[in-house]
């Protein structure tokens, strides 16, 4: 980079020589950003590339490299800065081949998503809305990404029964992440429904995700726990918040500290285990019937019915099985729901079904009712 430097100084008006270290700064920033490099670093960075006025193709690589990690640092002004260098007539629609075979996200659907945030992030909501649903209907793939932001946006506004009403409509379609529910819980209590909203937040909290994840949350739910008079649920909250963050070496917002001091919460002799446990009892207090976002996926009629494909059972005691179709990916499926004993590799006929992976908590397709074609033997 020195010796770029040093080109681009003595040559100044050569374009090529502009090109070339414009060129090298996209890959210098693209390798400092994978050590580890902090948003202001990249950000400076990039700001030293423009100064030469680059072509748009090399800003475009720039941006995208920034735009990552201040999307993962909440840093919202670098990331609505570098979203409106991006000339997106360069970007290509069409979604990148993932190993699996399956179409993953396009540069112009990113990019969307990026200027979503930015704008949100940025307190210009009212301005995002059109580009979420145009979004919505650009990239039908992105789906739950889209409606996310969509949803976000009418929050943003004000709008919270709009808001309410999309992510009704996510959670319907697409199973939700946590971070969905939370904030749909969010929504829902800006409506006057905080046992709604601690119904939801519960659910979110339930899902298996790591507490250092949710830490921002936990303070959340013990204000609304507070709200309805729950005070015991909220202290447990205040108190798992301020734990994580002893923890992890964090420091203690001054908000979370004025809670603890009006809880007289002076220490915590609590382990973070125990206080997890102590607040998932309260969670499970808020639930008291079956997730109907679960349960609708858990109902739900087979995704495709009678495929063909060839079964693997693999060694006796593996509990599962995989099914390969002719020219498309496999499927898993469990042995004690066969309700035959087919021959390994065999032909069989299955159906695909939505499966929820609660170790993983996600959403995944398996191979059911599985049956013998007619010329399967079985033992």
């Amino acid at each position: 980079m020195t010796f770029a430097d040093e080109i681009a100084a003595r040559y100044p008006d050569l374009n090529w020589v502009n090109l070339e270290v414009a060129w090298a700064y996209v890959d210098y920033i693209k390798e400092i950003a994978e050590d580890g490099a902090s948003v202001p670093v990249l950000h400076a960075c990039g700001e030293r590339v423009l100064s030469r006025n680059p072509p748009p193709q090399p800003v475009n690589h720039i941006a995208f490299t920034i735009m990552k990690p201040a999307k993962d640092a909440k840093d919202w002004n670098t990331l609505a800065a570098w979203m409106s260098r991006v000339d997106p007539s360069l970007l290509s629609p069409a979604g990148m081949k993932l190993p699996d075979g399956k179409e993953g996200w396009s540069y112009l659907a990113r990019w969307y998503h990026y200027r979503n945030m930015g704008l949100i992030g940025t307190g210009r909501a009212q301005e995002a809305l059109p580009l979420c649903r145009e979004a919505i209907e650009k990239f039908p793939n992105q789906y739950k990404f889209f409606a996310y932001d969509l949803a976000r946006a009418y929050a943003g506004i004000g709008a919270y029964e709009k808001a309410a009403e999309t992510f009704d409509e996510l959670c319907r379609n697409v199973r939700p992440d946590f971070y969905h529910l939370f904030d749909y819980g969010k929504v829902v209590h800006q409506l006057g429904r905080p046992e709604e909203a601690l119904g939801l937040m519960a659910r979110a909290a339930k899902a298996g995700q790591r507490p250092e994840f949710m830490v921002g949350y936990f303070m959340d739910m013990g204000d609304i726990f507070k709200q309805v008079g729950r005070l015991d649920a909220a202290r447990d909250h205040y108190t798992l918040a301020t734990a994580l963050r002893m923890r992890n070496s964090w420091s203690i917002p001054a908000e979370l500290q004025q809670r603890l001091d009006e809880n007289a919460i002076a220490s915590i002799e609590d382990s973070v285990e125990e206080l997890t446990y102590r607040c998932s009892r309260h969670w499970s207090d808020c639930e008291t019937e079956p997730s109907p976002i679960t349960t609708q996926y858990e109902r739900e009629k087979p995704l495709e019915e009678g495929i063909t494909g060839t079964i693997y059972l693999g060694h006796p005691e593996r509990e599962y099985f995989f099914i390969n179709p002719p020219g498309t990916d496999g499927y898993i499926g469990f042995k004690n729901e066969l309700t035959w004993a087919p021959e390994d590799r065999s032909q069989v006929v299955f159906d695909v079904v939505p499966s929820f992976n609660r170790k993983k908590n996600e959403w995944a397709a398996k191979a059911a009712n599985v049956r013998p074609t007619d010329n399967t033997p079985a033992k």
